[in-house]
């Protein structure tokens, strides 16, 4: 088994799995621990077997077969249904959502706005925050189904969405920049994936770069949509187009940011 390899054994236990499994594959291959080890002390019970029972065939048959994937028709049915139009954070922050709608109130109360305009507010928040998580999930699944050397995460616990071409990435959807064309953004993609990656906290990179092997944690792998009307009009036509544009992404881009790597893979649809 290659230094990669095992690299990625470790990274699957450590940071796309968690106990309840280990335990549970190493039952099945006869690797001895303990309820209360670490997940450090599970990896260095894998390092220490010398018969190298599991590699990273092992991992990734062993988590293709345990994967759940997303409730793909629930959440085309929702997106074509019409129920999420004019999702919209309304400016709210995703890190600071309760400090985002309390100033929203206080407006109210300053008279900004009028209840049943808060209230509607509240309604559009609740739709974006259903609709993210649906088109973040309709894309993992899709490329995990179609890829069958990938290698998904299992359990509850998970710092990347999926092992691609032997490489971790967490999966972000986002949209175009403004005056950005598909044609733009593929002639110009590392500077596409730095403006993706300028808005990011980079202390926060800096402490989740120390916990993960290789700085793998923060590899990106993003899939920007122009038009996001369609994921409400046809999002199957986006699914498949995904498919495509993946057979053609070529190699990763290396990014460095404040002395960090970051391996980046980019599609524009």
């Amino acid at each position: 088994m290659s230094n990669n390899d095992f690299d990625l054994v470790r990274y699957c236990l450590r940071h796309m799995s968690n106990k309840e499994y280990i335990h549970r594959l190493y039952d099945d291959y006869g690797i001895p621990y303990k309820q209360s080890d670490s997940y450090e002390k599970l990896v260095l019970r894998l390092e220490n077997d010398e018969s190298l029972k599991i590699n990273i065939s092992t991992i990734k048959d062993y988590h293709r077969s345990n994967w759940k994937p997303a409730p793909k028709e629930l959440h085309l049915t929702n997106l074509k249904s019409g129920l999420l139009k004019g999702h919209n954070w309304h400016g709210a922050m995703p890190s600071m959502l309760h400090l985002s709608l309390q100033n929203k109130v206080r407006d109210h109360i300053e008279g900004k706005m009028s209840l049943s305009e808060l209230i509607n507010i509240g309604s559009d928040i609740m739709k974006h925050e259903y609709f993210m998580v649906c088109a973040h999930d309709l894309c993992e699944t899709v490329i995990i189904e179609n890829h069958t050397n990938s290698i998904p995460p299992i359990g509850s616990k998970s710092i990347s969405d999926f092992v691609f071409e032997a490489k971790p990435y967490d999966l972000k959807i986002t949209n175009y920049f403004p005056n950005q064309t598909k044609k733009s953004v593929n002639e110009n993609k590392t500077e596409v994936v730095k403006q993706l990656l300028a808005g990011a906290d980079i202390l926060r990179l800096r402490e989740q770069a120390k916990k993960t092997l290789n700085n793998w944690g923060l590899n990106r792998f993003y899939v920007l949509v122009e038009d996001q009307d369609r994921w409400i009009l046809n999002p199957e036509g986006i699914l498949d187009e995904l498919l495509i544009e993946i057979k053609n992404i070529g190699e990763p881009l290396e990014i460095e940011i404040e002395g960090i790597t970051i391996l980046s893979l980019i599609i524009a649809i």
